[in-house]
C-alpha cells in the first residue's frame, strides 16, 4: 500500500509532500513524491506511533481491575490518541492485588496498541511523597517478591518506579542486574541519596517535578539532580496541570533531546464525565478534567498523547522531529524496541500515526493495519 501527499517525520528531518510504501506490515520505502500513485492523504503529517510508558487506564478501565478484557479495551481505546505501544502501569496496592493485575495483563487478548510490558509504579515508594498512591500498601522490595511479580506477568516488567531512600541497595542492584529500568518516583531523595542511587544504576525519573521535593539553592534534591545529570531520562506529564508551560520549557531546554519522554499517566476517568471514580482502591473526584483524591492530591491525568505532543509544541516551539523523539523514539530506545518501532525507517514495523495540522489523530496504524480512522 502506498500513501502520498504526506509530511513524513523521520529521525533527523522531515520529507515534505512525500510518499510512504508499506508491505506486509512494515515500512518498505518512503521519499519525495513525484508521480507516485497511491492514496492521497491531503497533506497530513505521519510519524512513528506514540509510545506511552506510563498510563493506568482510560474509559472506565484500569489495569488494577485485574480483568484481561479491560486490558484489551484499553489497548483499543488509546489508538484514538495515536498510541501504538504502551506499558501497563500498576499502582501501590496489596501484593495479592498487584499479582492479580499482572496475571490479567499477561492473559489479555490485546488487539489494539502493542502491550510492550509492565511499569510497576510502587509499592516501593515513600509515604511522604505518595501523591495519589495508597500509603497503606507501601512496602520494601525483595528479590523474592520481584520474582513473584515476574512469574505472574511472564517476565514483562520493564520499569519499576521506587523511592531509593526507602529501599535496600541490594534490591536496587538486583533490579538493575536483571535488566529492569529503575526510576526515581514518589521519592524524597536528597542530592546525596540521588548520587548513591545513580551510582547503582538508577538513571530515570518518573513524572519529573511531581511527587518529589522541589529544588532549593542549598539542596537541589532529586528534582534538581534530574536536571543536572544528562544521562537521566525524565518523564513529563505535559497537560499544563501537572506542569506549567514555562516549567515544561525549562525541562525541555535543560535535558538532552534523547532524555525526555512524554507520558499521560492517564487513569480510568479519562474520556468520562465529571464524577467519582476508583483509582488504586481510593476514590478520586473528576472535575473539569482534573482528578483529585479526597486529600486534594492530583490523581493521574486525563491527558491524551496527541494533546501532550501539541502542548509540548506550544510550550517549546519544538519542531516535529524533536516532538516525535519525545513521544515515540525516546521511549522505544529506552525499552530496547527501537529497531522494531518508534520511528519511520525502512524495515521497521508500520506503527504510525497520521495527524492534521492541529495534532488531531486522523489515522492510527499498527503493523500496517489501520486500527483507528477519523475522517
Amino acid at each position: 500500500m502506498i500513501y502520498k501527499n504526506l509530511d513524513i517525520v523521520l529521525e533527523d528531518k522531515i520529507v515534505y509532500n512525500g510518499f510512504i510504501e508499506l508491505e506486509h506490515g512494515r515500512i518498505k520505502a518512503f521519499g519525495d513524491q513525484t508521480d507516485q500513485e497511491g492514496e492521497d492523504m491531503n497533506g497530513l503529517t505521519v510519524m512513528g506511533g506514540f509510545i506511552d510508558v506510563h498510563m493506568h487506564g482510560t474509559d472506565n478501565d484500569d489495569f488494577m481491575d485485574a480483568n484481561p478484557e479491560a486490558v484489551a479495551r484499553i489497548s483499543e481505546n488509546i489508538l484514538r490518541e495515536g498510541t501504538t505501544s504502551f506499558l501497563a502501569t500498576t499502582m501501590t496496592m496489596g501484593v495479592d492485588a498487584i499479582e492479580r493485575a499482572l496475571r490479567a495483563i499477561a492473559k489479555a487478548p490485546v488487539t489494539g496498541a502493542k502491550l510492550q510490558g509492565v511499569h510497576l509504579e510502587g509499592p516501593f515508594i515513600n509515604a511522604a511523597y505518595k501523591g495519589a498512591q495508597n500509603d497503606k500498601h507501601i512496602i520494601k522490595g525483595t528479590p523474592g517478591l520481584l520474582a513473584r511479580f515476574q512469574e505472574a506477568c511472564g517476565d514483562r516488567i520493564k520499569i519499576v518506579t521506587l523511592a531509593p531512600e526507602t529501599q535496600d541497595e541490594t534490591f536496587i542492584e538486583h533490579l538493575v542486574d536483571n535488566g529492569i529500568i529503575v526510576s526515581f518516583g514518589h521519592s524524597g531523595a536528597n542530592s546525596e541519596e540521588f548520587k548513591q542511587a545513580h551510582a547503582l544504576g538508577v538513571k530515570r525519573v518518573t513524572h519529573c517535578f511531581n511527587a518529589m521535593p522541589q529544588m532549593h539553592h542549598r539542596e537541589l534534591s532529586m528534582t534538581g539532580m534530574a536536571l543536572l545529570y544528562d544521562d537521566v531520562m525524565t518523564e513529563a506529564i505535559v497537560d499544563f496541570i501537572h506542569l506549567a508551560p514555562d516549567t515544561v520549557a525549562l525541562l525541555d531546554k535543560i535535558k538532552p533531546e534523547s532524555k525526555l519522554t512524554l507520558i499521560t499517566d492517564a487513569i480510568r476517568a479519562k474520556n468520562l464525565k465529571d464524577g467519582s471514580y476508583d483509582l488504586g482502591g481510593q476514590a478520586v473526584k473528576l472535575e473539569n478534567g482534573i482528578a483529585r483524591t479526597e486529600e486534594g492530591a492530583i490523581a493521574g491525568s486525563t491527558l491524551h498523547m496527541n494533546q501532550a505532543v501539541k502542548n509540548m509544541k506550544e510550550a517549546t516551539e519544538n519542531n516535529l522531529v524533536k516532538l516525535s523523539k519525545q513521544a515515540s523514539l525516546n521511549p522505544a530506545r529506552e525499552l530496547g524496541i527501537d529497531q522494531e518501532t518508534g520511528s519511520i525507517k525502512e524495515g521497521k514495523a508500520a506503527d504510525l500515526v497520521f495527524l492534521d495540522r492541529d495534532f488531531n489523530v486522523r489515522m492510527t496504524m499498527v503493523d500496517g493495519e489501520v486500527k483507528y480512522e477519523n475522517n
